[in-house]
């Protein structure tokens, strides 16, 4: 198995960015198709689940009208998860100031409870969210750790939650093969996991 075919998901999203930007508008699909089940799985995790779709869309929206800053300074999957992270951001943005025109209208001990229970919520909400990204933060320095070939077959199978099926005709080998190499880029991957634990205040 070759490098080159190990980074097919990423020669393809890139080489579609490229006609993007060359005009044929259509091939901004590739990324769509390529990445989003993989945005649905990273959003469901920040938001209600009836508003995981408007946000995914509205996270692909964000990706093509930036997609003339994009640098390749990171992979396109990571460029993507970032736009997501500040798109559900944004909504719960939009939530609160919904929340707060509502909030006007009621009498001043209500005022009181209702803010008292949405401190606790917006408090309980960050907490979440600087979690999430201090564990987003430490799998990706051990997957930058991992070999190519394992790096290739963790992403594909756990992070973008791929069958085994699917997983062996992306990678061009045989069912048997990839669950073994799934096997061991997993051992592999908590070995080093534990080696770049964040360390416990």
């Amino acid at each position: 198995m070759s490098e080159h075919d190990n980074a097919t998901d990423e020669s393809l999203v890139q080489e579609a960015i490229r006609r993007v930007l060359a005009g044929d508008i259509e091939a901004f699909a590739t990324i769509i198709q390529t990445y989003q089940r993989l945005l649905a799985a990273d959003l469901a995790r920040r938001l209600p689940t009836q508003d995981v779709q408007e946000v995914a869309q509205d996270t692909f929206v964000r990706a093509f009208r930036s997609l003339p800053a994009y640098r390749g300074d990171a992979p396109v999957r990571i460029w993507l998860l970032r736009i997501a992270r500040h798109a559900a951001m944004d909504f719960w943005r939009k939530r609160y100031r919904r929340r707060d025109r509502l909030f006007t209208d009621l009498d001043e001990s209500e005022q009181v409870r209702v803010e008292a229970v949405h401190q606790k919520r917006l408090a309980e909400h960050q907490a979440d969210t600087a979690a999430q990204e201090e564990t987003r933060e430490w799998l990706e320095t051990a997957l930058q750790r991992l070999s190519p070939d394992d790096r290739a077959v963790i992403t594909l199978v756990a992070l973008e939650e791929r069958t085994m099926e699917e997983a062996a005709r992306q990678l061009g080998c045989g069912l048997s093969a990839v669950k073994v190499r799934a096997f061991r880029a997993r051992r592999r991957l908590k070995a080093i996991l534990e080696e770049v634990r964040p360390a416990k205040e």
